[in-house]
C-alpha cells in the first residue's frame, strides 16, 4: 500500500509485457475472481450497473467499469471501448487506473486487455468449478478470438479432465488457425468444427464468445442435458428458446444482466429468478442439483473482478521493480 506524504504518490505506467512479466499463474487467478465473488455475496463490494456511451457505430460503446472491494483490497476503474469490425485496430481497448484506498490518489495507469481476457475466461472457470459435471472431458469454444483462447488455458488449468476441444468460428481459416496455434499448448486434442452445432451438442461445457451483432447461431435444440453453457457474450449466442430450456440461470449481477437485456433483446424473457455467483460461492446455493441439469451461467463483466486482479499485479511490479514511474500528478 502507497504511503501518505506531503507529495501527490508517483504514478506506475504497466504496458501489457509488464503485466505478463509479472502476472500470477492462472490457478491463482481463479482463486481471486472467487474470493472477490465471496466478498461480493458478502456485501464487501460497491460495483455500480456499467456506464457508459454508444457511438454513432453499430454495437459500439465506451464503458466506465469504476469498483470498491473492501477490505483496502481494490479501488480503481476500467476504461474500455468495443468497436467491431473495426478496420486496423483491434476491436477493443482497455485502460485501469488505481486509486489507493488509503488516500484516493492514482497509483498505477495499466493497459486493461490483458487483465479483461484473463478474468473474463476466470469468471466462467468459477462458474464450471461449481456448476459443471464432475471430470468433464469434452469442451466447445464458439468463437476463437481471445476470450476462446483464455477459456481454453483457465479452464484446463482447473480441469485436466479436459481433453476433447471442439472449435467453432465463423470462418474455417480462423478455427484452423486457432487449433494449429493452441494444439501444442497442452494435452489436449484440438478438432476444427464444422459447423457451430458440432461444438455444442454432446459437450460438458460450451462456452460462447463471438460478437455483438451476431444472428443467434446457437440453438437450444443442440443442448445436451447436463451441459454447461457460459456465454461470455452475454446475451449474444443463444436463441430466445435456449433460455426457456435450462434448468437454472446463474449470473454475477442481476441489475446488469437485465440492463443488457433490455437494452440489446428486448423481446427475450429471461427466467424471473437466478442463482447468483456470490450465493454458490459462498455455499448459501449449489450450483448443480442433478447431473442432468441444463445451466447456463454469464459473467456479465464487473468491474469488481478487474480491481484485485489488477491491485495483485500493481504490487507484484512494484516488488519486482517492473514498470515506468510517472510524477504525473505534481
Amino acid at each position: 500500500m502507497t504511503v501518505m506524504t506531503s507529495r501527490p504518490p508517483q504514478l506506475l505506467l504497466l504496458d501489457r509485457a509488464d503485466i505478463e512479466a509479472v502476472a500470477p499463474p492462472l490457478e491463482q487467478i481463479v482463486e481471486i475472481v472467487e474470493e472477490t465473488y465471496r466478498m461480493d455475496g458478502r456485501g464487501e463490494v460497491e460495483v455500480p450497473v456499467k456506464a457508459g456511451v454508444h457511438p454513432g457505430r453499430p454495437h459500439s460503446f465506451l464503458h466506465a467499469m469504476p469498483a470498491w472491494v473492501a477490505g483496502g483490497k481494490a479501488l480503481g476503474m476500467k476504461w474500455i471501448s468495443y468497436y467491431p469490425d473495426n478496420a486496423g485496430f483491434p476491436d477493443s481497448s482497455g485502460l485501469i487506473v488505481l486509486n489507493d484506498p488509503a488516500h484516493g490518489h492514482p497509483v498505477a495507469i495499466m493497459e486493461g486487455m490483458w487483465i479483461t481476457l484473463v478474468r473474463t475466461a476466470a469468471c466462467g472457470a468459477v462458474a464450471a468449478r461449481h456448476c459443471a459435471r464432475r471430470n468433464p472431458v469434452r469442451l466447445g469454444l464458439v468463437g476463437c478470438g481471445g476470450l476462446g483462447k483464455w477459456s481454453l488455458r483457465v479452464l484446463s488449468a482447473l480441469f485436466p479432465t479436459l481433453t476433447e476441444v471442439f472449435v467453432a468460428s465463423r470462418t474455417r481459416e480462423s478455427r484452423e488457425g486457432f487449433c494449429a496455434a493452441m494444439g501444442d499448448e497442452g494435452p489436449w486434442t484440438l478438432t476444427p468444427a464444422e459447423s457451430a452445432e458440432n461444438a455444442v451438442r454432446d459437450m460438458d461445457i460450451v462456452v460462447s464468445s463471438i460478437p455483438q451483432g451476431s444472428e443467434r447461431p446457437l440453438k437450444a435444440g443442440w443442448w445436451t442435458p447436463g451441459m454447461l453453457a457460459i456465454p461470455l457474450d452475454v446475451l449474444t449466442a443463444w436463441d430466445d428458446e435456449a433460455f426457456e430450456t435450462i434448468d437454472c440461470l446463474v449470473a454475477d449481477n442481476d441489475a446488469g444482466l437485465r440492463a443488457a437485456a433490455a437494452q440489446r433483446r428486448p423481446d427475450l424473457r429471461l427466467p424471473d429468478s437466478f442463482v447468483s455467483f456470490g450465493d454458490i460461492v459462498l455455499g448459501n446455493r449449489s450450483g448443480r442439483l442433478s447431473d442432468e441439469d441444463r445451466i447456463m451461467a454469464i459473467p456479465t463483466g464487473l468491474g469488481s473482478v478487474d480491481m484485485p486482479l489488477a491491485w495483485s499485479i500493481y504490487r507484484r511490479a512494484r516488488e519486482a521493480g517492473i514498470g515506468t514511474e510517472m510524477d504525473l500528478m505534481s
